[in-house]
C-alpha cells in the first residue's frame, strides 16, 4: 500500500511536535487545577438569583464579549419553562445591568476568571451545585458556543429525559474512523461508540441524578486538570468524560442517533443529496474543501454524494457540517457559531441557514450571526443588514 507524501511527512513530524508540547502539558496536568483553585478561584463571584431551586439544574456557560444577548435570555427562559434551575457561569465579568438581568432569570450566577474553556466553567458550576444542593435529580451542561433552542426544533430537554440514561448528549463526534478526503468514495459507514476518540459533544449534555451523586463523578470534576489549550481541553474534557462514563459502565446515548445515516441518506432524491453536499460546512479543512469543490464541479453520482457527506461528517462531526440536515430531518435544536469566523465559505453557509429559521427568534439568531461575522470574520466579504 502506498501513502501520499503529505501523510508520511505528517507522521514523521508528529513525535517531534508531541515532545515540544510535553513540558507544557505535564505542567497543566499536575499543577493547573491547584493553581486555579488557590490563585484564580478566590476571584470568583457567586450571587444568588431570583429563580428557585427545582432539583433539576442547568449549568449555562456564557462568554458575553458583546454583553448579554437576546439569545442568552431566550435560552434561560426555555430552561426555566422546562423546570430547570439555571446556574449561569460567565467566563467574563458582567456589567451591572447584565448582572441584574441574569439574576432575574437564574438561580445562581458565577462570574469567574476565564480559564479552562467550557470545562473550566462547567467544573465551577458542578462543584457549586454539589456544595449547595442535595436534591439533584438531573444536571444539564450547556454553553453558548451554539444557539439554542432553534425555532422549529424538538424540545431537546424532554427528548434527553425520555432516553432515561445516565449520560445523554445532543450530538456525538468521531464515532467513525476518519477517511482520507481523496478516498472518500471508499467509506463504509460504521458509526460506533467503540471508536477510540468517540465522544458526546460538550455544548449540550445531560446527567442523571444517580450519576451526579456518584463519588467517581465528583472526583472527575474536582481533579479535572484545567488548561487554556483548546485541543487538550477537548481531549481531557469531552473525550475524557465520555470515555470515563463508558469505561465505568453507565448508560449513555444521544438524542441524535446517526448509526443508520447512510440508509437515511439513501432515501433522499439526487437533487436533495446535491443540495446537502453543496451546503456541507467544512471549516479549517482545506483538503476536504478541495475534494468537495472538485466533486461538485462534475456530475457526481448518488453514491458519490452520499460518500462525500458521510466523509465530511466522519472527519468533523455532524453538528458542524450539516445544520440543515439535522434541523430539517431530526429537529436538532442547536447551531454551532464558530464556522462564522473560521472560514468564509463556512460562514456564508451558516448565514444562509440562519435565514431559513422562522419567527422572531429566528430573526434574532440571524442578526447575531451577522454581528459575529462582522466582529470576528472581518477579513471576509461584508454582509448586508
Amino acid at each position: 500500500m502506498s501513502f501520499p507524501l503529505w501523510k508520511i511527512k505528517r507522521e514523521l513530524a508528529r513525535p517531534l511536535h508531541q515532545m515540544r508540547q510535553l513540558p507544557a502539558r505535564l505542567t497543566s496536568l499536575f499543577f493547573s487545577q491547584t493553581y486555579y483553585d488557590r490563585v484564580l478561584a478566590p476571584q470568583k463571584r457567586v450571587t444568588i438569583g431570583a429563580k428557585p431551586a427545582t432539583g433539576k439544574y442547568a449549568v449555562y456557560l456564557i462568554f458575553p464579549q458583546s454583553g448579554l444577548l437576546a439569545s442568552h435570555r431566550e435560552a434561560l427562559r426555555f430552561l426555566s419553562v422546562n423546570g430547570y434551575a439555571p446556574v449561569v457561569v460567565s467566563n467574563l465579568p458582567l456589567t451591572d445591568a447584565d448582572r441584574a438581568a441574569v439574576l432575574e432569570a437564574a438561580t445562581l450566577l458565577i462570574e469567574r476568571p476565564n480559564y479552562g474553556y467550557d470545562f473550566g466553567g462547567y467544573r465551577d458550576g458542578v462543584l457549586e451545585i454539589a456544595s449547595r444542593y442535595q436534591d439533584v435529580s438531573r444536571l444539564v451542561l450547556l454553553n453558548d458556543s451554539a444557539w439554542f433552542p432553534l425555532p422549529g426544533s424538538t424540545n431537546w430537554l424532554k427528548a434527553a429525559e425520555a432516553l432515561n440514561r445516565d449520560f445523554v448528549g445532543a450530538a456525538t463526534n468521531f464515532g467513525h474512523a476518519r477517511v482520507d478526503p481523496e478516498r472518500y468514495c471508499e467509506i463504509r459507514w460504521t458509526y460506533s461508540c467503540a471508536n477510540r476518540n468517540f465522544h458526546y459533544c460538550s455544548f449540550a449534555l445531560m446527567v442523571s441524578g444517580t450519576l451526579f451523586a456518584e463519588p467517581g463523578f465528583q472526583r472527575f470534576w474536582k481533579g479535572f486538570p484545567l488548561t487554556n489549550n483548546k485541543t487538550v481541553t477537548v481531549r481531557r474534557g469531552e473525550i475524557g468524560l465520555t470515555q470515563w462514563v463508558i469505561r465505568n459502565g453507565y448508560s449513555h446515548g444521544s438524542t441524535l442517533e446517526i448509526a443508520d445515516l447512510d440508509s437515511k441518506l439513501a432515501t433522499f432524491s439526487t437533487e436533495e443529496l446535491h443540495r446537502l453536499a453543496a451546503a456541507t460546512i467544512i471549516p479549517e479543512m482545506a483538503r476536504m474543501k478541495e475534494v468537495k469543490a472538485k466533486t461538485l464541479a462534475g456530475t457526481p453520482s448518488r453514491e458519490e454524494l452520499i460518500a462525500l457527506i458521510l466523509t465530511s461528517i466522519a472527519r468533523q462531526g455532524i453538528s458542524y457540517t450539516q445544520p440543515g440536515l439535522v434541523h430539517g430531518t431530526y429537529g436538532f435544536a442547536f447551531l454551532k457559531k464558530s464556522p462564522l469566523w473560521l472560514d468564509e465559505e463556512a460562514s456564508d453557509l451558516t448565514l444562509s441557514f440562519t435565514q431559513s429559521l422562522d419567527g422572531d427568534f429566528g430573526a434574532t439568531i440571524e442578526a447575531e450571526a451577522k454581528a459575529l461575522r462582522r466582529a470576528r470574520g472581518a477579513r471576509f466579504a461584508p454582509v448586508a443588514d
